[in-house]
């Protein structure tokens, strides 16, 4: 047989289906009743279908969120699935608490000045002059030693604080219930290390200040006589104001006193005394002394330098010189030329070299330095692979959002599309009555509003 007249067929046979097809038929001979359950039968059918179609496309289109647990996952694969379901993978750790040392490597690297010639013995011995009396307290050289001492102490102290606060770091333990992401790994054991070091440098910070603070608040004397001087009656200050105090002596003849050193800067008036403004900062230069200048006050207005050295601030006591310099002329040959050249000894002495790498540029406060404890950087060596194995994730869940899943479409249609082909079938037959009564009803006023424009033309 003909494909044609196949199909033709089978069109003739289901549209006989079609139009005797009654699934309400309830055995009436009354013509009327027959054709109100075909048309329920048909209202039916496509309601259901149109209901179907809908379900289909709605369960099809809409996401679905679906819950996955893996077990025992490797690196690999939990790298595998951060990478695709990063906002809500979790893995817990077997390990909460793990030390760093097990997984993190440090190593510190400091300023150069803390490794340079500038801080060994014999660079301090050779800028020490024993005898104060020879220069000024303003001079350059009286203080220079003790400076450099004082940057020899911090650069140890420094030291110590780092390798101690590292070897707490690597004792200590990273917390964490979850297995971290690589990134945020980094970023907090970052953080851990940021923080001790952090409070590492404000202890630090604290003892210095406590160390610069006592001999000022104590009134102490350097013994470079740079915040006060003694002297006698025959050296010519004992009728000068400002007395700190002035014991008289049975045993000898003159009166011994104490003064505070005062200084003037230059184009100004006014007077800076160590015992009353506990610092009195002025430029780092060289003097020719004259012994017949008078001591224990220096204007700067008739004082003339012999030479600059940049960088370098003298105070009243050295700690203030050392926390108010820069290390500028130490980098600079014609500057550190000019130093040496104000010594009868000479000594071979490298500059701190401006090639090498550092956070820090030449005209940086010492100050800074101490603060930052003289870090430059502090290396630390991450292994993530061995974090991974110290936290031993046993178990992964993660969740995801997914269309057009057949499986879910046919669960929910078999759910709700039974309950729905129910309530159709039930009511479906009102609706077709409902639709018959009306119908009738206007079929009935039609032909009695025509019967009665037929009389009335009559």
């Amino acid at each position: 047989m003909p494909v044609r007249l196949l199909l033709k067929s089978l069109y003739k046979i289901i549209r006989e289906k079609w139009i005797r097809w009654n699934i309400y038929d309830s055995r009436s001979s009354d013509p009327l009743v027959i054709y109100g359950e075909i048309l329920s039968t048909r209202l039916y059918i496509i309601l259901a279908m149109i209901s179907l179609v809908i379900l289909t496309l709605y369960t099809s289109i809409s996401t679905q969120i679906e819950d996955k647990t893996v077990p025992f996952p490797s690196q690999s694969l939990y790298e595998s699935l951060q990478k695709k379901y990063a906002g809500s993978l979790k893995c817990p750790c077997t390990e909460i608490s793990i030390l760093h040392e097990k997984f993190v490597k440090t190593d510190p690297s400091f300023h150069q000045v803390c490794s340079s010639d500038f801080i060994s013995q014999r660079w301090i011995d050779f800028v020490f002059k024993a005898d104060s009396t020879l220069i000024w307290p303003i001079d350059v050289r009286t203080s220079l030693s003790a400076m450099w001492q004082l940057i020899r102490t911090f650069c140890q102290s420094a030291n110590i604080t780092i390798v101690d606060t590292l070897n707490q770091f690597e004792n200590s333990s990273l917390i964490n219930s979850m297995l971290l992401t690589e990134e945020l790994f980094e970023a907090k054991v970052h953080a851990n290390l940021h923080s001790l070091l952090q409070m590492a440098s404000y202890n630090f910070i604290q003892s210095m200040t406590i160390v610069n603070k006592i001999p000022q608040a104590n009134q102490l004397v350097t013994g470079l006589l740079t915040n006060y001087i003694a002297t006698t009656k025959e050296f010519g200050l004992l009728e000068r104001k400002y007395p700190v105090y002035i014991t008289p002596s049975k045993n000898i003849s003159s009166h011994i006193g104490m003064f505070a050193n005062r200084y003037i800067s230059k184009n100004s008036t006014v007077v800076c005394s160590c015992n009353k403004n506990f610092s009195c900062p002025l430029p780092g230069n060289l003097y020719l002394y004259n012994v017949n200048e008078t001591r224990g006050i220096y204007d700067m207005n008739k004082i003339k330098a012999t030479e600059t050295l940049s960088g370098i601030i003298v105070d009243c006591l050295p700690i203030q010189m050392t926390l108010s310099s820069t290390l500028e002329c130490f980098y600079n040959q014609s500057c550190l030329n000019i130093l040496l050249s104000s010594y009868q000894k000479q000594i071979n002495i490298s500059i701190l070299d401006q090639s090498l790498p550092t956070r820090f540029i030449s005209t940086t406060k010492i100050e800074l330095l101490i603060n930052e404890l003289f870090i430059e950087e502090i290396f630390n060596k991450t292994n993530y692979t061995e974090y991974y194995s110290q936290c031993k994730p046993n178990i992964c869940h993660y969740t995801y959002s997914s269309r057009f899943n057949w499986i879910y479409v046919l669960t929910i249609l078999f759910g709700l599309f039974g309950g729905i082909a129910t309530v159709l079938r039930l009511i479906t037959p009102f609706i077709v009555q409902l639709f018959l009564f009306l119908k009738k009803r206007f079929f009935s006023s039609a032909q009695v509003q025509q019967v009665e424009q037929s009389e009335s033309k009559i």
